[in-house]
């Protein structure tokens, strides 16, 4: 499956929050895209393409209306909602009754990849039984092994010098934060043909650490 394209869009009613998530978007190597001073979140929906996701400030309630989601549903534009403070729950349960990814800032740019491909991923319908696994990209290019089940694996290769590893391993995480590992040689490194990944995968214990 080919990388998907498009703008990001972030909602905040705060400068240097928007400023913030918008470094994160470049480092995924994706395009940051603003509301304009004084813009309704709505209008600057319809004003920014081609739009892949909109990221939403837990403190920007023009955004969180079940309006503004059904017009992004509606345009197969995929949600994410971030919090810098500690007084979100109202837009945390907006979020979840929306089935919509949420992270917090700071947040580790590899689980910021993650949530932006959730959130590009949710206008697909994903058949649950698959015959076999596939290997696709996420929208910032990570490798990305879909099971039988529909589930999502992002692949990070840890080598000894990553502060993380205590060996070298090939990192297979969920997007709710699982994490499978395989101990691999070089030669299994420089493996990334489909099958190889899968049978990788599928060999792949749980994280101890």
């Amino acid at each position: 499956m080919a990388r998907k394209s498009g703008k990001v869009l972030i909602l905040s009613p705060h400068v240097m929050t928007a400023a913030l998530v918008g470094w994160y978007v470049e480092l995924a190597k994706l395009e940051p895209a603003f509301a304009g001073p004084g813009e309704h979140p709505a209008d600057a929906l319809a004003r920014v393409k081609p739009l892949l996701v909109v990221l939403i400030d837990a403190e920007c309630e023009e955004a969180i209306s079940d309006l503004f989601a059904a017009r992004a549903a509606k345009r197969e534009i995929g949600i994410a909602m971030f919090s810098g403070s500690v007084d979100d729950e109202n837009a945390r349960d907006w979020a979840r009754r929306h089935s919509l990814p949420f992270f917090k800032l700071p947040v580790d740019l590899e689980a910021f990849g993650r949530v932006l491909d959730q959130a590009a991923r949710q206008s697909e319908h994903r058949v649950s039984d698959r015959r076999r696994a596939v290997v696709e990209r996420a929208v910032d290019g990570t490798l990305m092994v879909v099971d039988q089940t529909g589930h999502a694996w992002y692949v990070y290769d840890r080598r000894g010098g990553d502060r993380r590893a205590g060996g070298a391993y090939r990192a297979f995480v969920r997007a709710d934060g699982v994490e499978l590992r395989a101990a691999l040689s070089d030669a299994e490194f420089a493996a990334r043909e489909p099958d190889a990944l899968v049978e990788q995968l599928a060999r792949a214990v749980a994280a101890t650490s």
